[in-house]
Parts: structure tokens; C-alpha cells; sequence
């Protein structure tokens, strides 16, 4: 048997790269504009799971890789994107069989959670099923206006709107969220991907400065209702957020200027964001118990088609976990899993190129 050369393998991505997008297309409807960034600034060919058929990409789905704080602990998980089936093929378990290898995958890369961002409350649903994974919901986040009042006198910060922009804006944003406890953490291609996508529209990239030292980074968009929406904020000091709020309120013509914060599930107002569930049960309650030494819990995960390895009794205690013989009063999915630690805090998920 003859081995396919270079060439021929390239083609061949090049091939289901090109299907891939078909797919979007016929699926999404996203503009043009926006598959070009997507697909030249976020995909690449090891992040592309696919189920094919006689030459033809019938589902697909995009797995890209993200840095996750929670709890104390910094670990990794997977966020699917994308998940796309044929309109000829749907109803067939193709989406499943996608979701599955990307959940496969993460266990074999160690990484202990998948996380997604389902596009209304019908996929929701879709998601929740064990066929397709046995996603919860995760995340909340609630709509504000912005209160600036307390933030101070911000006379002494000069804004301004950014048309280009470089590696040193990252850089900030990087430097003043790497270390905040509840965040889904951006690379540095997601975060130049998401600006270079809100600028399809009416968007507003502000830096602001006192003095020579930057203190601020704001991204804004003006949303289909007129308002103006805050994608992302990264401040040094308060005083940089009413400069922006000013600044906005001025030059767009607005009395307010709105943000989605990062809400727990409980919170009055919350609504359902991301929905998540664990790839690795061991290892993502591992990752809580190693930085919280105090907490104590058993537990029981059942119902993952995906991945039965997880289905087990699990204990957790002095900075560790085992796994028990002993029935836990409480068994859960693996959604239900995720659900339990992550709805409970406010996690961050900016820029992840959903809006």
C-alpha cells in the first residue's frame, strides 16, 4: 500500500477545511466576513473534529484549547465550537458521534472539562441529553448598565479609539486578568480574532492612559436594539472604567452603556450562559481538592455514554480524592458535575466570538 505524500495530505486538509466551512455556511449563515477570520485566526487542522463519508464532511464540530481558573487551581479545558451537521444528515446521530471524539480526546489530553456555548434554548435542550453529551448549564451572567458613581474623578485619564492594534494590548489584558480566580482565559489568537470580529460592526477599541502609564483596555460594540455593549474591560484603576463609560456616552450619542457580567446561578436577574460538563471526573475534582484542603464531599457521577471511565463514587478529602465503595448521597451527571462548582461562582467568559 502506497503512503499518501505530503502534497496529497494537504490537499486533503485543505479539502475538509473547505467542507468545514460548507458546513458553516449552510448552517449558520454567518457572513463571509466572519468565517474568514474564524477560519484563517481560530481553526487549524488539529482542532477540527470531523465524521465523513465517501469523500464528504458530513458533521463537524471545532475543539479549541483554553487556560480555566477556579477555585485556586489553574487547568485547562476544551471549548466545542461549531458543531455543524449536514441539513441532508441531520437526525442521524452525526452530532453526537463529533461531540463524542471531542470528548474522548480531552480525556486523552488530560483535560478535564468541555465547555460550550449553546446559540438558543432549543440547542440547550440538545445539549442536556445524554446522546449529545449530558451538558448543564455552567454559566450565568446578568445585563447592566454600568454605575460609575463610586469609580472616582477620572480627570486626570485621556481615552482613546484604537483603529489598528498589536501584541502590547494582549499584553495588558494578559498582565491584569491572568490571576483572577473564576475566568475562561483567552490565547492571545482568541483575543485578536474576537476585536478583529466586533469590528465587522460598530465596535470601539479604547485604550486609556494617565499620563504615559496605560491604565485601561474596553472593548465596545453598538448591538442591533442601539445599545452599547461592553464585550471586554480590563482596568488598572476605577477611574479608567468611568472615562470609558464617559467617553462612550459622549461619542456614541447614548445616557447609558450596558455590560453582561459574569453571574451566579443563583443570582436575581441571572441568565443561563455556557454549558459545561466534565471529560475527566478524577482529575477536575483532583484540581479543586489540591487547592482546597478543607473541603470535604462524596460524590457520585453516573449516566456519561461518552466517557464511562467517569461513572464511579468518588471521595473527597484532606487535599485529595478516592474512589469509594461507599453509595454517595448524591449521584450526578457529568454536566451535573460541572454545574455544581461552576454555576456557583461568577465565571468569566469574554471574547469568545458568540455575540
Amino acid at each position: 500500500m502506497k503512503r499518501k505524500s505530503s502534497f496529497q495530505m494537504f490537499d486533503l486538509l485543505d479539502l475538509i477545511k473547505f467542507q468545514t466551512r460548507d458546513l458553516w455556511r449552510n448552517c449558520f449563515h454567518e457572513s463571509e466576513e466572519f468565517m474568514d477570520i474564524y477560519f484563517d485566526k481560530k481553526y487549524t487542522h488539529n482542532t477540527n473534529f470531523t465524521l465523513r463519508h465517501r469523500g464528504e464532511t458530513l458533521a463537524a464540530a471545532q475543539l479549541f484549547p483554553y487556560r480555566l481558573t477556579i477555585y485556586g487551581s489553574v487547568t485547562r479545558m476544551g471549548y466545542v465550537s461549531g458543531l455543524a451537521t449536514n441539513p441532508f444528515c441531520q437526525g442521524k446521530g452525526y452530532a453526537g458521534r463529533v461531540l463524542r471524539a471531542c470528548h474522548r480526546k480531552l480525556l486523552e489530553q488530560n483535560t478535564p472539562l468541555s465547555m460550550l456555548i449553546p446559540g438558543d434554548e432549543s440547542l440547550r435542550k440538545f445539549y442536556e441529553s445524554p446522546q449529545h453529551g449530558s451538558y448543564w448549564t455552567a454559566s450565568y451572567r446578568k445585563t447592566e448598565a454600568l454605575d460609575i458613581s463610586g469609580d472616582g474623578d477620572f480627570g486626570a485619564i485621556s481615552v482613546n479609539r484604537l483603529d489598528e492594534w498589536d501584541n502590547s494590548l494582549f499584553v495588558f489584558f494578559h498582565r491584569l486578568t491572568h490571576d483572577l480566580p473564576f475566568m475562561v482565559h483567552p490565547s492571545a489568537s482568541d483575543f485578536f480574532a474576537a476585536i478583529e470580529a466586533a469590528h465587522l460592526g460598530e465596535a470601539y477599541l479604547l485604550v486609556a492612559h494617565c499620563g504615559k502609564r496605560m491604565v485601561g483596555l474596553c472593548l465596545a460594540v453598538r448591538e442591533d436594539d442601539g445599545r452599547i455593549m461592553i464585550r471586554s474591560l480590563a482596568i488598572a484603576e476605577a477611574e479608567a472604567r468611568a472615562a470609558f463609560v464617559d467617553w462612550l456616552c459622549r461619542h456614541c450619542e447614548v445616557e447609558k452603556v450596558w455590560r453582561r457580567f459574569a453571574a451566579r446561578g443563583t443570582d436575581p436577574g441571572a441568565e443561563p450562559y455556557a454549558m459545561a460538563r466534565v471529560t475527566n471526573a478524577y482529575q477536575f475534582l483532583s484540581c479543586i481538592a489540591a487547592a482546597n484542603p478543607d473541603f470535604s464531599m462524596r460524590i457520585g457521577v453516573g449516566g456519561d455514554q461518552d466517557l464511562p471511565v467517569n461513572n464511579g463514587w468518588y471521595e473527597v478529602k484532606n487535599g485529595s480524592v478516592d474512589y469509594t465503595d461507599q453509595m454517595p448521597e448524591r449521584i450526578v451527571t457529568p454536566g451535573g458535575l460541572a454545574a455544581m462548582f461552576l454555576a456557583a461562582q461568577p465565571l468569566i467568559l469574554d471574547l469568545m466570538m458568540d455575540e
